[in-house]
């Protein structure tokens, strides 16, 4: 299987993600989940939100469109909670109703307006009822911002998403 620009950038030490810490959104909101809880981590990256989750009995399904190899470093204990597959985010096959949170830290700068809605009906589609989305982005900064990687980014407006939320989420 071809490797993905991500990958071809990671191996070549162009770019680096240094934390393992979770992100403050899952660190924030986990008191919403009971161990045991299933959980979709969209755009995982270097894992560091499953492994956190998964380290505190949490079940993961997490996908990247970049296989960064983190799952061969981490404890048995915690890697069997954890369920990595190589996906593009517009292509994986979300579980029916079978969530208690969908994580999305700082991917959907990458998507069109066209692909996010796209992305947040699968997220409507995979969220269990009264089931969390827990999302954050970014415009600028740190990997995101390196040149030698590629890819479009779009810089969208905190409204516009909500407005695209709101829409999908209505019914």
């Amino acid at each position: 299987m071809k490797k993905h620009k991500w990958e071809k950038a990671w191996e070549d030490n162009k770019f680096s993600i240094k934390t393992l810490t979770p992100s403050v959104l899952v660190s924030q909101y986990e008191k919403l989940f009971e161990r045991g809880d299933l959980i979709l981590d969209v755009g995982c990256g270097n894992g560091r939100n499953s492994i956190y989750l998964a380290s505190k009995g949490y079940k993961l399904d997490c996908f990247d469109v970049a296989d960064l190899g983190w799952q061969e470093k981490i404890p048995l204990s915690t890697l069997k909670n954890i369920n990595f597959k190589k996906s593009d985010i517009l292509e994986y096959n979300y579980k029916v109703s079978q969530y208690k949170a969908i994580i999305v830290t700082r991917v959907i700068q990458y998507l069109s307006l066209v692909e996010l809605a796209f992305l947040f009906e699968k997220i409507k589609y995979g969220l269990k009822p009264h089931g969390f989305l827990l999302l954050s982005y970014t415009t600028k900064g740190g990997i995101f911002d390196r040149k030698e990687i590629g890819g479009s980014t779009y810089l969208y407006q905190i409204e516009e998403i909500k407005e695209l939320l709101r829409k999908i989420f209505r019914n």
